[in-house]
């Protein structure tokens, strides 16, 4: 679907606005870091920034990419596509979309790699894996993927607060 969502930008491209391009791997691809690499080269003429999206809970081992070593990978391959097709697209802000379901020792890593690659910002976070038990709507509860809402307040608020500081401001 990447030609088809390129072209409706391309037409679109003299209107204005903002352009955010949220990308992401492929359920079944053999390389998930080539996928991002693909989708920088392919959306940087027409996005204004884009969102790495290693945290969706609706592909299967996506969340992996948010551990340290191949966090770190993705994030130079990705920054190195950025800087490369700059030259010809402009620069591109890249943002980094993390779940919030990671634990502290796991949110340090994450924001040592996203500083060692100098991203432009973090996105936290994406929808939870959890299920708080005081869910009201039973059927809400027992559902595959991530939920979002209220629900998910109090733990996003916490990474975000916990991210902000390790960020320093």
């Amino acid at each position: 679907g990447a030609e088809v969502v390129l072209a409706r930008l391309a037409a679109r491209a003299g209107a204005g606005g903002i352009v955010g391009v949220n990308v992401g791997a492929n359920r079944d691809s053999a390389d998930r870091t080539d996928d991002y690499v693909r989708l920088i080269e392919t959306f940087a003429p027409v996005a204004s920034y884009f969102t790495l999206n290693v945290s969706s809970p609706n592909t299967p081992q996506l969340r992996d990419l948010q551990k340290r070593d191949a966090l770190d990978e993705l994030l130079a391959r990705v920054v190195d596509t950025r800087d490369r097709v700059s030259r010809s697209a402009g620069a591109t802000p890249v943002l980094l979309k993390i779940a919030p379901d990671v634990t502290l020792p796991e949110l340090d890593d994450i924001v040592g790699a996203a500083r060692k690659r100098r991203i432009d910002g973090m996105i936290v976070g994406n929808t939870t894996t959890a299920r708080p038990p005081d869910l009201r709507e039973r059927v809400k509860s027992i559902e595959q993927g991530g939920l979002s809402g209220r629900p998910l307040f109090r733990l996003s608020t916490r990474v975000l607060a916990e991210t902000y500081v390790r960020v320093e401001d």
